[in-house]
Parts: C-alpha cells; structure tokens; sequence
C-alpha cells in the first residue's frame, strides 16, 4: 500500500549521482585542457636559417618561434653587423649565443623576456655606468592617460607613478635598465630604458585575476587583494531576464545565497554572505550603489503579502512592498562587486558585519558617440504543478473522511453545508485549479536606450528604460516601470581636476490581486464550481435559503477583485569631487543623495463579497503613504608613493549621513460605490493607521594602508571609529578594523625560473572585527505607540507602551577570519581558488521579555551569546578551448557552511531556552519524533521525551527532533560558448537542503470540505491492520496538527536546476557595414528551464509556502548599436 523512501534513495541518489558526474565531467575538462595548453607552451628550442638577415628581423624570429620578446634599446642594434646562420632543432640559450656572437652585445634571459645589452667593458676600460633620465606618457587602447600606473626598474630600487595626465619622470636610470609598468586591469608590461619612452600603450589584460574589482573607497584585482572578494559583470546580468538586478548572482558567487521569494513581479529576494551572524535580526549586507548607500529595506507602508511572497490571506496586513532592488535598472549596471571577509568589509564599519554589495552603473566611453537599443519580449510560467486527487479520488475521501471515519449521516446538521458531496455541487465536474488559476502567462516586455561618447576630457552616458510584466492570475495585474538615467565624467584641461556625476530615476506601477490564489488552486475541490457565468459574471452557486438565496463558496476569482497598487519614484544619485593636488596625493569628495517615495492603496470592494453578504459587509480600504530620503557626505585623501621596491597607499576619510524614513496610513469604510474606493475622500468614516518617522544619523573616521612589495608581498591595514544614533551617548562610538596579507609566491625567483607553468600562486588571510547597528532606532529609548483602539481620556488620545528604555546597549560584534589559497596554471588558463572562512557575532542584540507589573513588554539588551559561520569556498575557472573561432570557458563554485551557537551563558533561564539549542544553528526548528500510525486505531502516533509512544506529545518537552533549515552546501556550474558569431552561455544552480514536503497533506485535517490533498494521501490508514504513515481520512482528527510539526513533514528538498540559457548570435560585420550598424545582435534566454529534485512541492527554492514559485521564463531580444 506504501512504499517508504528514505533520504539515501531514491531521487535524492540520482541528485548526488548528477553533481558527482558534473564533479567528473570537471575533473575531465582540467585534463583536457592541461593536455591542450602543454602543447601550447613556449618552446626551448629554435630552428632557423638566414643569410645576411637584420639582428631585428632575427629577433623577431626568436619572438614567433619560442614566445619570449626581446627587449632592447634601438640604437643598439641600429649598426649591428648582418646575421648569417643555420640552427637545427638548438636549445634557446645556445643560439642566441651563436646569433650574437660576431656582436658587441650580451643578453640575459629574464621571466619570459630575453634582454639585450652592450657587452661590459673590461676591467681597464670600465667607466661609470651611464645614467639618463626617462620620461613618457602612459595611455590605454583609446589613448587616454592612466593616472597612477606604476613604473619600477627592474630588479632596482626606483619607481615613479604617472600623474593626472598620464605622464611620468624617472632620474638617473641606467641606460640598459629594464622598466616594468603595470596597473590594475591592464596587462603589465616590460619595455627597455631610453631618454624619451614617447607614448607607452597599456592593453586590457584578458585574464580574470586582471579585472578591476571595485572595492570600498578604491578598486583592485583578483590577482593582488588581500581580501575576499567576488562578483558578476555586465555581461553575466544580460544574460538574465531578471528585473531585479540581486537575482543574477545566484549560483554564480562562492559564500552568497540567494532566493527569490516568490514568482511574482516585484517580490522579495533574500541574500545570505556566508550565513546569518545575528540570532534575531540584521542579517543583511550592506549594499552601496556608486558610492552611495542604498536603502536595503521596504517602506513600511501598507505593504502586500503576495510581494513578499506569504501566501497569507489577511486583508491590509501590514508589510513590505517588495523588494527596493526591483527599482534598479539591470541594464544600466555595469559590475555588482561582493564583499565578504573583514578585510574587505571593516572600513565600511558597523553597516557591512554581514559583507557588503557594491553595484556600479555604467559609464559613458571616449570614442565615436554611440547609440544603443535592446528590445526584448517573452513569457513566464509556473514550471511545475503539485499531484492532487482528482475529483473521484477528492469524493472518495471527502466520503470516507465525513460517514466511514467520522460517523455523521445524511441527517446531521452538518450534511446540509457539504455542498461537495450532499449533491449541491456536480460531483462528476473536474477542474485543475492550477492550471486554472496560475497556469495563465506573464508577458514579459523590455526595451532599453542608451546614447553615450565623449571626447578625452568629457564623457556621458544617457539611458532610458521601459519595463512591463504582467501576472499569471492574470494580465489586468501588471508592474511597469519607466526610468532614466545620467552618467557624466568630466576631466579639466591639466588633468588635476575630475568630477563624476550619475544619478538613476526609476517610476514603478505596480499593480497585483489582493491576495495570492496559488492556495486556492492548490486547495479547492476538484468538483467546485464553474468560475463564471454564460453571462461573464462570477457564479457564486448560489442556492435556495428562505425567502433569499445564498453562496456555496467563495469565488475565488473576487480576490482578483481586491486590487493593491504601489506606485514608487526612487532617484538614487552620485557626485565625486577629485583634485590631483600633487603627484601622488588625491583630496577626494563623495556626495550622495537618495530618494524613495511610495503611494499604495488596497480596496475591498462589494464586488469581491458574496452577494447575501454585501448588505452587512462594508466596502474597506487602506491608503499608504511612505518617503525615505539619504544622504551622504564622504571627504578622503589619498597618498600613493613608491618606497625603495614596494608601493604605498594611504586613504584617509570621514563619513557624514543621515537617514530619514516617514510613513503613514489611513483606512477608509462605508463607500457608497466600487469605483470610488481609490480615493479616500469618498469614505464615509477615515481612521489614522500607523504612523511612523524616524531619523538616523551616523558617523565615522576611517583610514587604509596598503604596501605592495614587488607584487610579492602585500599587506592591508584598516581601522574605523563608527557613531550611530542607535546607540545611548554611553555606548554611541566604537572602533573596528582589520588586517589582511598575501603572498604571492609565484613572484618568487624559484617559481618564476623553475616553475613557468604557475602563472599565479597566492596565499592570503585575513583578521577583524566589523559590528552592526542594526537594531531599528529609539531602541535605547522608552517607546510608546498610540492604542488599537485608543480612547480619550479628559480629551487626551491614549497610548500604550512598546519598549523599555535602556541606554547601555551596545554594538554586536563580529570577528572574521579568513584564509584562502589562489592557484593559476598555464597563462592563467586554469584558476582554483580555495577559501575558509570563520565568523563569529557576539555581544548579541535581542529583546528580553519583563513582568507584566513593569507596564512594558520588553527592553532591548545585549546577550552574552556567540554565534558562528564557518565553511569552505570553492571556485574553479578554466578555459577549456581557445581558438581564434572558437572558445569554451567553464566555472565551478562550491560552497559549504555551518551556522552554530556556540556559546549562550545563561540560555536556559532566558526568554529564548526553548528556541536556541548550544551547538546548534540559531534558526532550528524543534519537532515532534514521528512514530508512524498506530495499525489498530489508525492514528497517528509520536514519541515523548523518554522514548515512550503517545497520541498527544506535549508541546514544551517533546520536540525532541532538531531539523536545520539552512542549506548543507550549495553552487553553480556555468559553461560558455563561442563559435564566429555564436554564443552559448548555460548555468546550473545546486542546492542541498531540507523542507516540509507536503506528503501528509496541505492542511491540519485530511477530509474538510472545499479542501483538496495531494495524491500522497491515497496510502492512508483505511483497515486495522494495515501498516502506513498516513493516518485515516477525518474532518474532526485535531491529531493531524501534531504531524505537520513532526520529524514525518519534513524531507529532502535538494536540486539541480538549470537556471539559465541564453544564446545569442551577432550579425557578420560585412552584413552590418552594409545596413549602417556598429553591431546587431538576437538573442534567446531562458530562466529555470529545467529542475532535477525529489521534492513534491510546488518549487525546491520556495519549499514549504503556498505562494507563487519562480517562474520559468523565456525571452527574445534584438539588441541594435548605431
């Protein structure tokens, strides 16, 4: 009758077999490519013949054979005598003494570079070495200066930094000296002295260690931080039909989670850096956008449950509204930069305990003024539904449940209300309420525009943006947003002066059903009634009832009918100030200023009510009004100077901001119409809701040094003293900072002449503490609020009181170690970055229960609790095929943490002993121990505390199974491919986890009317005897309550998905120079294609909710560059 499943079997099996294969399939692209790319090392030997040949046209022979460049001065060659030879097969350091050998020159092999220089005079006619002086412009590909490239000689003491113009001046150089420039982001490059360098071109280096990272107050990269950092490009964002830019890191960045909260247009998303650090609250990241902080909160305004992805079905229930990200424009951001250990995080202070996201917009490009258009449109659709009884199975136990099990007959009162079975409804009707109700599509449209250029001193960038995406309940409910933005960067005519402008206005409607029905299609009787009437009208099967008639159901079309709208203006804006005073140092300004404003209204309306009902049911309505503004004010000075081999950098800054938050409500009854409802004047009777204002003020000093020796040893100093507001003035400052190094060991002399093969080998670890601050404001202060219901009292509104006060609080604390190990193989083309990571928050933040007698109920303290977060990152990069038609390119991160309490002195006395567990994770759920179901009485049963079976467990002691919510590892593996004009990008996303699973039913009680079940009740208890773990069908068994919180509701709910796929192909440039294009591209995504997954709910990243689940989505584009 039953066939049980444990966790090791099964479909769980398969998910462990599907990672191990893509483990191996790995394993086999890393040999591949080492076989491949050995071949492609340099050569150590050199064939060659030529008669009478220029020692220049030799060298560049040398240079094509072997790879390595030779360097040397031209004037040294310019009257070399002429090369005749013929060299078979010779290892490279005895030719080229045989090509110089009639010559007045030397050479010396050095790294990858073979450097030429006049022979040394003997002893009698040695003189003093000559010294010149050099100087040079340094520029990029567009042949604009770089401010701050290093230049050092080699091997030697002296090094100078370009100025604001790119220029630069070395003294008393040695004419033969080689001078190595380098800059981050750019390929480093080795050139030989001379007097006048003349212009000195610097490449875009295309490894990955090379790209420019933005980091706090600065930038860096993969190759020479200290810290841990992470994060996706433009390129990883368009390939993704997300409108909320949060969204594209999943599955992509080692040590971040993310969820996305539900499926519909505008929802929440949740992201965890390396776990949870608080018990109770502020778990998120800091997140900064172009230098600005960013709003990381909902107004708290009316809020909508479907938003935040509930599935509640309270009218008005205050909330969220969504998620502030989705009023960002995922086209117009250029990097999103993740920042997670102390290294990274501590100047940021208290605001980054829980790591940090810096989001950079995209700027305007020197160069020809460009015209940008990308027009795309597509679907959604719930990607899987839930196996329910069909209507002759739902009859079957609806019957069994009421007369077989519960002993009521045709005569009982009760038998005139089950309209399911008592012959009201048509019991041979079938509905698939999940196609019928969620099973619609979400068109999905996007068209975005953008004009950018400049010249060398000037450059802009000016984007406009329209978005519209509409519900699967239906295409009435839409959101649509419509922005602009402005990016200028402006340089003066000398160079000393810079300013940096950007600023992104974004207008979003959105507009969703009252509550979600994704419940009522997964709940409803498959026999229910039709929706609507011949007439288009809803049918509420109404019956006979006296002298009127009344409704057998809730139509659960009228909750479309209970509209909610949120309307939100958000401008986000940026200005820097930079004055290059002298060569070196920097005063640097950073202004920001932030705007959020929310309108949103919900309505009620008499439509929605069942028609018998109207006459006593008043038409509501909830008006919500909610502003954030921000600002910020940064002032730095930075100091860059090179000490004998080493560079040093000096950052030395302040913070000013502010924060205010306004937000009020008001709730109107007693319209006289439906389509009035909309505006509050109309009610008849207007009460004050919540109101809130709050102002938050923060403070700080911060400092940064940074010395780099020979980009062999680095080291990273950070300190900062934070004020908050939050704070009592006993408690208002503390200090926080940390300390990074790495080394670079692949730099060293023995890796470079014994092991060229290592391009890149890195041991780094860090140390700090970062704190956190977010605990809401006033909490150190006595807080009241005015009554639910207030009363007057001699003409005073009553209030009651919130919190005790208590301003000794103090910051919670949270010290981060990291170490890790950087590897690269081959030129960089195979790159593995191994990672620990321990955290631990302390000094926890929480509210502590006081007697009733105090008048309050709460004050807010500090507990001497710690938790940790510890695990390990993975992520491995290789470029598995490089041609100049083809390329293949893969990437693996790995994830594994674990959250645990390891320490809460006096736990067992305090508020939270029933919740918290000591080595545990902070968001246990505690259970009942599931016994099966008794074969005789067919009951579910449990064990107690000691061991011994009970029908009914107590509450207090017997929720003795500990389940662990949180995710035992998680990953991503992306592969992309390019072929001519093609491309192919693909990501999987897996995830190992538990959650409810649904296989006892969707509610407390199998057999209530109007409530259907999943197929897996079928292998209920039915005859004494029988063996399962599903009891007998009841609509009175409160018994079930105690199941659905046993260690029998939950199982494994891992998965694999393919999260995305994009193709693209752009047009031959032959064809586009015919049509006037710069460049034209269509492209094809697809999000949550395909899910590999044991569990039976509706979607494994949304597991135990009965709201909206991701959605699968697919979108076409063009995308058109004039």
């Amino acid at each position: 009758m039953y066939k049980k499943y444990t966790q090791e079997t099964g479909m769980l099996k398969r998910l462990y077999h599907k990672i191990w294969l893509i483990m191996r399939l790995t394993t086999i692209i890393l040999l591949i490519t080492l076989l491949q790319v050995s071949a492609a090392t340099k050569a150590q030997n050199l064939t060659l013949k030529k008669t009478n040949a220029s020692l220049k046209s030799i060298f560049s022979e040398v240079k094509k054979q072997t790879g390595y460049i030779v360097l040397y001065p031209s004037a040294l060659i310019n009257n070399a005598k002429p090369v005749t030879i013929n060299l078979t097969n010779t290892p490279l350091k005895d030719a080229m003494l045989r090509i110089l050998q009639n010559q007045n020159l030397e050479f010396e092999i050095q790294d990858n570079s073979i450097v030429v220089r006049a022979k040394a005079p003997s002893f009698p006619d040695k003189v003093a070495l000559a010294l010149i002086d050099v100087h040079g412009k340094v520029v990029d590909e567009r042949n604009k200066p770089l401010t701050g490239v290093t230049l050092r000689v080699k091997n030697g003491k002296q090094a100078t930094v370009t100025d604001a113009n790119g220029d630069f001046q070395l003294k008393s150089v040695d004419d033969n000296s080689i001078l190595i420039v380098s800059f981050i982001g750019f390929t480093t490059k080795e050139i030989a002295a001379s007097v006048d360098l003349n212009v000195i071109n610097l490449e875009t280096s295309t490894s990955k260690l090379d790209e420019v990272h933005v980091i706090a107050y600065g930038v860096t990269s993969k190759r020479l931080t200290t810290g841990n950092i992470g994060g996706i490009k433009a390129s990883d964002i368009e390939t993704q039909p997300v409108s909320n830019p949060l969204l594209a890191l999943a599955g992509r960045v080692p040590g971040v989670f993310v969820i996305q909260n539900s499926g519909n247009a505008g929802s929440g998303v949740t992201i965890k850096i390396q776990g949870a650090n608080s018990i109770s609250r502020g778990n998120d990241p800091f997140y900064v956008v172009d230098g600005s902080p960013y709003l990381q909160q909902t107004l708290p305004t009316l809020g909508n449950n479907i938003q935040l992805g509930s599935g509640d079905e309270y009218f008005g229930k205050i909330g969220g509204s969504g998620n502030p990200f989705s009023f960002l424009n995922p086209a117009d951001i250029e990097s999103i930069e993740v920042l997670k250990d102390a290294d990274a995080t501590a100047i940021y202070g208290s605001r980054a305990a829980n790591g940090a996201i810096l989001i950079t917009t995209k700027k305007g490009k020197s160069g020809k003024t460009k015209i940008d258009m990308t027009m795309q449109s597509g679907i959604g659709k719930v990607s899987h539904y839930m196996d329910l009884l069909n209507t002759n199975q739902y009859l079957e136990m609806r019957k069994e449940a009421y007369f077989k099990n519960d002993g009521f007959t045709t005569t009982s009162s009760r038998y005139r209300t089950q309209y399911d079975i008592n012959g009201t409804w048509d019991t041979t009707r079938y509905t698939n309420w999940q196609k019928e109700l969620i099973g619609g599509n979400a068109n999905y449209s996007d068209v975005q525009a953008s004009i950018s250029g400049g010249g060398s001193s000037t450059t802009f960038r000016l984007n406009g943006s329209y978005h519209r995406e509409t519900s699967v309940f239906s295409n009435t409910f839409a959101d649509v947003k419509g922005g602009i933005g402005l990016n200028v960067n402006h340089s003066s005519a000398n160079g000393k002066f810079k300013i940096q402008f950007s600023g992104n206005y974004l207008s979003d409607n959105n507009q969703l059903p009252g509550i979600d029905l994704t419940a009522y299609a997964l709940r409803m009787a498959p026999d229910a009634p039709q929706l609507y009437h011949s007439d288009g009208t809803l049918n509420w099967q109404r019956i006979p009832s006296g002298t009127d008639s009344i409704s057998t159901w809730v139509n659960p079309l009228s909750y479309k009918l209970r509209t909610y709208k949120v309307i939100t203006d958000n401008l986000i804006s940026n200005l820097n100030l930079t004055y290059h005073i002298i060569n070196g140092l920097d005063f640097n300004t950073n202004i920001g200023y932030s705007n959020t404003h929310s309108n949103d209204v919900s309505t009620n309306p008499s439509s929605a009510v069942q028609p018998e009902r109207r006459a006593i049911t008043p038409r509501v309505a909830g008006y919500g009004n909610g502003k954030s503004n921000s600002w910020i004010i940064e002032p730095q000075i930075n100091y860059r100077i090179n000490l004998n081999k080493g560079r040093f950098e000096f950052l030395l800054g302040s913070t000013f901001q502010e924060n205010q938050t306004y937000s009020q409500q008001l709730n109107g009854e007693g319209y006289n119409s439906d389509i009035v409802m909309e505006d509050f004047r109309a009610a008849a009777v207007i009460t004050a809701g919540q109101s809130i204002q709050n102002i938050y003020k923060y403070t700080a000093l911060f400092a940064r040094v940074n010395y780099n020796w020979e980009d062999k040893y680095i080291v990273n100093l950070t300190t900062r003293r934070d004020g908050s507001s939050r704070f009592g003035i006993e408690n208002q400052f503390h200090n926080f900072g940390a300390v990074g190094a790495a080394w670079l060991f692949s730099n060293e002399e023995l890796f470079k002449n014994h092991a060229h093969w290592i391009s890149l080998g890195k041991l780094r670890a860090s140390y700090g503490t970062t704190g956190s601050d977010q605990i809401g404001d006033y909490q150190y202060l006595n807080q009241y609020e005015i009554a639910a219901y207030p009363v007057a009292y001699q003409g005073v509104i009553s209030s009651q009181p919130m919190g005790h006060s208590n301003p000794y609080i103090q910051w919670e604390e949270t010290k981060k170690f990291q170490a890790g190990l950087d590897l690269g193989f081959l030129k960089d083309r195979i790159l593995l970055a191994i990672g620990y990571f321990n955290n631990r928050s302390s000094n926890q933040l929480l509210n502590y229960s006081l007697p009733i007698t105090t008048g309050f109920p709460f004050v807010f303290r500090n507990f001497p609790a710690t938790v940790e977060n510890s695990g390990w990152e993975i992520s491995f990069n290789t470029i598995n095929v490089q041609s100049k038609s083809f390329t293949w390119n893969s990437s693996l991160n790995f994830t594994a943490g674990r959250n645990k309490l390891i320490s809460f002195p006096g736990l067992e006395k305090s508020p939270y002993a029933s919740l918290l567990i000591v080595g545990e994770p902070v968001s246990i759920e505690k259970h009942y121990n599931f016994a099966g179901v008794n074969p005789e009485t067919g009951l579910y049963q449990y064990y107690d505390a000691q061991g011994k079976i009970t029908n009914e467990p107590n509450a207090l002691t017997d929720r003795t199974v500990i389940r662990r919510p949180l995710q035992n590892f998680y990953g991503g593996l992306q592969n992309s491919f390019t072929y001519k004009n093609i491309q192919l990008d693909f990501l999987f996303q897996f995830v190992k986890q538990t959650a409810r699973n649904f296989d006892l039913g969707l509610s407390s009680r199998t057999g209530v009317s109007n409530l259907n079940q999943p197929t897996t009740v079928l292998n209920r208890w039915q005859n004494s005897g029988d063996q399962t773990d599903i009891q007998k069908y009841s609509t009175t068994l409160l018994i079930n309550d105690y199941a659905q919180e046993s260690s029998r509701a939950f199982s494994d709910a891992s998965y694999v998905r393919l999260k995305n796929l994009s193709l693209s192909w752009s047009l031959p440039s032959k064809l586009i120079r015919s049509i006037h294009l710069e460049n034209c591209r269509v492209f094809a995504h697809g999000q949550n294609l395909l899910t590999f997954t044991k569990y039976k709910g509706l979607d494994p990243e949304t597991p135990g909710n009965l709201s909206l689940p991701p959605l699968r989505t697919y979108t076409f584009g063009l995308q058109v560059t004039l």
